[in-house]
C-alpha cells in the first residue's frame, strides 16, 4: 500500500478532506448566487433587492441552476418576480 493511500484512510486526512469539499460547496453556491444577481441586476433591477435576499438562502445547486436558467429566459420583470417568489424559501409576497 502505497503512503498516499495509508494518509487517506487517517482521520485527519478525511477531516480535512471533508472541509475542503465544503468550503468548495460553499464557493460554488456563492459563484452561483453571484450569477444570478448580475443577470437580474442587467435585465430586472428593480427586483434585484428581491432576487439578493431570495437566493441567500437557496444551498442545492441544481435549483440555483434551475432559477438561473428561468430567470435568463423570462420575458419580463413580472415572469422574472413570479419565478423568484414560485421558490420563496418563507413564503412572502412582498413586493419591491
Amino acid at each position: 500500500m502505497s503512503t498516499y493511500e495509508l494518509l487517506k484512510n487517517t482521520w485527519i486526512y478525511q477531516e480535512i478532506k471533508q472541509q475542503i469539499d465544503e468550503e468548495t460547496e460553499q464557493q460554488h453556491l456563492a459563484e452561483l448566487r453571484q450569477m444570478l444577481l448580475e443577470i437580474v441586476q442587467a435585465r430586472f433591477s428593480r427586483i434585484a433587492p428581491l432576487t439578493k435576499r431570495i437566493i441567500a438562502n437557496i444551498d442545492d445547486h441544481q435549483e440555483l441552476r434551475a432559477l438561473i436558467i428561468k430567470i435568463s429566459i423570462a420575458r419580463g420583470e413580472k415572469e422574472a418576480r413570479e419565478r423568484l417568489l414560485a421558490i420563496d424559501v418563507w413564503g412572502e409576497t412582498e413586493r419591491e
